[in-house]
């Protein structure tokens, strides 16, 4: 077989690869809409980047983590290698979840991976230092219930409507789409003890707060 011949073979074996890829991914986003979930959004490198710089600063001797939908990894990989920390990826999508376990064989240290329903898993009385969840507007709101199960929670680019966070990260740039809305990149966090103090209405959040035009806090 000539050099020619062996190019066009790797060539059609990835083309077709990238097909079948992107047709199961395409059935697994279908899925999540008919159950209203939310799709996975892989983590950009700034909200990695903000998620280790606030657990190093504010959190240092906090040893274990969870990444509710981990999606294939990437934060929960990040936060292990640069936190010290032992993380578990909770993912539950088929495809999304392969791919994470297939990463994982790779990753130093290994991430604990488990494929279940997030909110189940958790539910189920797993208990960690920190929570992470980049799950969307609406569907972070399901964590109020879930606090007691962390000592921090942090979300990504949307609040949990009906908590108050101890701070607002604001990494400077970027943003997430939803529902064709943008939302401006930012670090809610819930520390367990001063949530318990109440908790707040949307409505009475202030205006910047609903908006997602908040005030830069900085890191």
């Amino acid at each position: 077989m000539n050099t020619a011949a062996v190019i066009i073979y790797i060539a059609t074996a990835s083309l077709f690869g990238i097909v079948i890829y992107n047709i199961l991914k395409s059935i697994e986003y279908a899925t999540c809409i008919i159950r209203h979930q939310i799709p996975f959004v892989p983590s950009s490198r700034i909200l990695r980047r903000a998620v280790v710089t606030v657990i190093n600063k504010y959190y240092p001797g906090m040893k274990s983590a969870c990444d509710i939908g981990a999606g294939y990894g990437g934060m929960a990989r990040t936060i292990a290698r640069r936190c010290d920390m032992d993380v578990t990826a909770v993912e539950n999508m088929p495809i999304t979840y392969f791919i994470l376990k297939i990463t994982n064989l790779f990753a130093r240290p290994r991430l604990n991976v488990v494929r279940m329903d997030a909110f189940k898993y958790i539910k189920s009385g797993e208990r960690f230092d920190i929570g992470i969840a980049y799950l969307g507007p609406g569907t972070n709101d399901r964590l109020a219930d879930l606090l007691d199960n962390f000592s921090v929670l942090i979300t990504l680019d949307a609040p949990i409507s009906t908590l108050c966070p101890t701070r607002v990260i604001n990494p400077g740039r970027g943003f997430t789409r939803y529902g064709g809305k943008k939302f401006p990149h930012r670090l809610f966090i819930y520390e367990r003890a001063a949530a318990k103090t109440g908790y707040l209405a949307a409505a009475a959040l202030p205006q910047d707060f609903q908006s997602g035009n908040l005030q830069r806090t900085a890191i």
